[in-house]
């Protein structure tokens, strides 16, 4: 008798054990899932802060480039200081941005970078300033040279190192969701792996108590006394178990249940006796005649017995819960007898259903993130890009005459600077053309400056007609042209062009319903018979074009002046 006591201690203690370690996994795992959740969520805010503010510094940087290229195209000195104004709020809102963004925690890595990118960026200041200073003296020429080739390749570099701590920020975040969304893979598998060794465990226990039962009811078979020894032990087991079990006929007629079913189902025990388990389980037993329901039996026996299942409880009140149903068969009399154990899985459900919401929603704050993340970058590349076209016109408007799309004067004269260094290094001859139309005021005086602005473009498209791709064809203002012929092999090629271009010049151009009719004027100096720097190139240029005026104009002259062998040796070489 103590022995059976025991067992039944220990079968009782095991399911505790059991639902005490599924509980205790459950809430680890949801506390562990939560909390990596928190983590990422904190981590993410802050490193969305410190791009904020990086974001903010860039641009203020870009808004004070921007301020001076207005200054370089407007070149108003009554608006210097009101520029110089604005710059110098943008540079408080960057260095506002700057001491907010060092106050965050920052690797040594990340603070390296934004020490390098702030040295840039003060090099970059320094140079604007000193464009400033240019234009208040109305130093136009140095202003655009260190634009050009200091200030704007100077804030490259430090917006690309914004760039880049942007991009660091953004790896980490994203590496950071993928290992927490490993971590919480991993404590979802072994939640599950868990559970599954717990229900294994269970159904052990379970089939345990059941070949006991099976051993006690064979027992009552040697002798009366025993059979009413075994009913009692069998009906004691039954009273005590968790579990609610019922033992049916082959017809599904209760015969018999335990205190644990009346308290599962809501129904008093004589309320259950000799009706058939269809009110209690009516997807697992249906409701049919003794034939068909014999029928249904065997096909049950034959797919349940020994098979955990999963079905449909009603309670009395008409109420339904998950259950899970185990089927065990012995024989009494000869006849067949079924024992179904009977368990309340509701808060297993409810447990598995919210472990489901958590993890669909966790889901969707993943893709909520990603698609932010996207659209970030997607205006990020929109505003990269709106900056290169910025910086791109900005250049155009610098260095190219905005009526007839060729290189100006200062253009021009960088271009003149580079092919006389390569004519002195490899000893060859360039020439420079100075051109001035004949008849142009009349006919803007005539037609009107809009078909002035015509003439000019018609006429800068012919004459780009008539020299070579890597010839240099500018506009100096008003009506004046100028071309740079490089490598010349004669004098004679310098005289073709000029003859071209008088040619072209003098062909009727249709502008509207009227046609008008000019003629060109045409200065010639070579490099280096009569000059070797460009100052000297371009005013001898131009004072042949007056020569050739003088001698009754749409023609062209060579420069009568020429360099000494004397002269030649005592003046010195292009660098």
């Amino acid at each position: 008798m103590s022995e059976r006591l025991a067992s039944r201690r220990g079968i009782f203690y095991a399911f505790l054990l059991v639902i005490a370690i599924m509980l205790a996994i459950t809430s680890l795992g949801l506390s562990r899932i939560r909390n990596l959740s928190s983590d990422l969520e904190s981590v993410v805010q802050e490193r969305d802060v410190q791009i904020a503010l990086m974001h903010s510094m860039r641009q203020a940087a870009r808004e004070r480039s921007i301020i001076l290229q207005s200054m370089m195209i407007l070149k108003d000195p009554f608006l210097i200081d009101d520029y110089a104004i604005q710059m110098a709020e943008v540079a408080s809102q960057y260095i506002a941005a700057r001491s907010k963004l060092l106050q965050h925690s920052l690797s040594a890595e990340e603070r390296e970078l934004v020490q390098r990118q702030h040295s840039q960026t003060r090099q970059t200041a320094t140079s604007q300033n000193q464009i400033i200073d240019y234009i208040r003296n109305e130093e136009y020429a140095p202003a655009a040279s260190l634009l050009i080739y200091t200030t704007l390749p100077s804030q490259r570099r430090a917006m690309a190192m914004m760039d880049e701590f942007i991009a660091l920020k953004r790896l980490q975040n994203l590496e950071s969701l993928n290992t927490t969304s490993i971590y919480i893979e991993k404590t979802y598998s072994l939640m599950v792996l868990l559970g599954i060794v717990g229900v294994l465990f269970s159904i052990g226990v379970a089939g345990f108590v059941s070949r006991r039962i099976n051993r006690e009811i064979a027992r009552r078979q040697s002798s009366e006394q025993e059979l009413r020894h075994s009913e009692l032990r069998e009906r004691t087991i039954r009273e005590n178990i968790i579990d609610g079990v019922l033992t049916l006929d082959a017809r599904g007629i209760i015969l018999s249940c335990n205190k644990a079913c009346i308290q599962i189902f809501g129904y008093q025990s004589h309320e259950l006796l000799h009706r058939s388990a269809h009110i209690l389980m009516p997807d697992a037993i249906t409701e049919q005649s003794d034939s068909e329901l014999g029928r249904h039996l065997k096909l049950w026996e034959k797919r349940m017995i020994g098979v955990g299942r999963e079905v449909l409880g009603r309670r009395c009140d008409g109420s339904e819960f998950p259950a899970e149903l185990d089927i065990s068969k012995i024989t009494l009399d000869g006849e067949p007898v079924y024992i179904a154990v009977i368990r309340d899985i509701t808060e297993k459900k409810l447990a598995e259903q919210r472990l489901q919401q958590f993890n669909q929603e966790l889901e969707r704050r993943v893709i909520e993130r990603t698609m932010e993340l996207a659209n970030t970058n997607d205006k990020l590349r929109h505003e990269i890009n709106e900056r290169v076209k910025v910086q791109y016109e900005l250049t155009q408007l610098a260095t190219h005459d905005s009526l007839t799309e060729l290189p100006n004067r200062a253009m021009f004269n960088e271009h003149v600077e580079i092919m006389l260094h390569q004519a002195t290094r490899h000893h060859r001859q360039i020439a420079l053309l100075f051109m001035d139309l004949d008849g142009f005021k009349a006919v803007n005086d005539t037609y009107g400056h809009d078909a002035g602005d015509k003439l000019l473009v018609e006429i800068a498209r012919r004459m780009r007609t008539c020299v070579r791709k890597e010839d240099i064809v500018a506009r100096m203002g008003g009506d004046e042209f100028t071309i740079l012929l490089g490598e010349l092999q004669a004098n004679d090629d310098a005289r073709i062009v000029a003859e071209k271009l008088i040619n072209i010049a003098n062909e009727p151009i249709q502008i509207g319903e009227y046609q008008c009719s000019i003629g060109m004027s045409i200065g010639i100096s070579l490099f280096p018979q009569n000059a070797r720097d460009a100052d000297s190139l371009l005013r001898l240029a131009d004072d042949a074009m007056y020569a050739a005026k003088a001698n009754g104009k749409n023609t062209y002259c060579f420069t009568a002046k020429s360099i000494t062998s004397a002269e030649q040796s005592t003046l010195p070489l292009q660098p």
